[in-house]
């Protein structure tokens, strides 16, 4: 193999995890309404104009406990939550959550 086949494939092999990898997301500082922990939404806005679907069940016990408390009709729970991209930008699998109240 030549240098220029063996750069070129080092590039490739390197190139690979940072493509396959599913881009940052920060959804927030907005109202978070939750059916359940793998049913929430954060909404952006004021009426919310743009709604964040969050998936959030790799979070904490704790951070899951206090997200059921976040339903409607109830005071509004506001949060910013940080994760990845699940598949469409304003989808989000959380990995942490900020809580402003």
């Amino acid at each position: 193999m030549t240098l220029f086949g063996k750069t070129l494939a080092i590039m490739l092999l390197t190139a690979l995890p940072a493509v396959a990898a599913a881009p940052p997301v920060s959804a927030g500082p907005g109202t978070v309404t939750c059916k359940d922990p793998a049913h929430c939404v954060v909404g952006i806005g004021s009426p919310p104009s743009i709604k964040y679907t969050v998936d959030a069940t790799a979070l904490s016990a704790e951070d899951k406990t206090r997200l059921k408390t976040c339903v409607a009709g109830k005071p509004a729970c506001i949060a910013t939550v940080a994760g990845t991209e699940n598949g469409d930008p304003l989808k989000v699998k959380a990995a942490s959550i900020k809580w402003h109240n």
